[in-house]
């Protein structure tokens, strides 16, 4: 069954750009691979996979970037929520130097696909900071700056506080060459592209079960 779009918010990409339909699944069909989900990753994934020359099915019960992409703040960045402190205590040294290096090759790519297909989706980099409430000890700040130039992140900085005038923020830290975009006019046009090279995408397509 089709997801519902219930209206508890809409995002400025919701309102401005008009996602094309996809016809549901219908039939049985064959493919190199099937992806659930028509989301940035999945699209992104499918799109990649159809340039190397693989058939490439794209399955969602809603529509596409329907979920959290269309509700997404439209940053790219790889100054994780999480931090690196909390990665690097649950998965060791090497599991944060991943996430840092995996989300820091995601930005590239997703810049290097808007440049290949020229889509107009205001991407643009730009510094990310981070800060700690007001009141709280500024100590966490070196802490995880240790912990990001531990993970690879030697580009991040400690600052006396933020260029967000009037608002002071007091020492922060700058994480270098993140982005922005609009993610769904990013999607439209990759979802485009996928289905030039060969891919197949179906939405109001529930995955029932997955075997393999």
């Amino acid at each position: 069954m089709q997801q519902e779009n219930l209206g508890q918010s809409t995002s400025l990409w919701m309102a401005t750009t008009a996602v094309p339909n996809q016809s549901p699944l219908t039939e049985d069909i064959h493919a190199d691979v099937c992806i659930v989900g028509a989301g940035i990753a999945g699209i992104t994934t499918a799109y990649l996979l159809a340039k190397q020359g693989k058939s490439v099915i794209v399955l969602d019960d809603g529509a596409i970037g329907g979920g959290q992409t269309q509700r997404t703040t439209a940053h790219l960045s790889n100054a994780l929520d999480d931090r690196y402190l909390e990665i690097e205590r649950l998965h060791g040294s090497e599991g944060a130097m991943l996430a840092a290096a995996s989300h820091t090759a995601a930005i590239d790519r997703i810049e290097s696909i808007v440049g290949d297909e020229q889509i107009a989706c205001d991407f643009v980099r730009l510094d990310g900071y981070l800060f700690v409430p007001l009141g709280e000890s500024p100590e966490l700040l070196d802490r995880e700056l240790a912990a990001a130039h531990r993970a690879g992140l030697s580009g991040v900085e400690r600052l006396p506080r933020a260029p967000l005038l009037p608002f002071e923020t007091g020492p922060c830290l700058r994480f270098p060459r993140q982005a922005q975009f609009d993610p769904l006019r990013y999607l439209t046009a990759v979802a485009g592209a996928l289905q030039r090279a060969g891919g197949r995408i179906f939405t109001g397509t529930h995955a029932e079960t997955i075997r393999g």
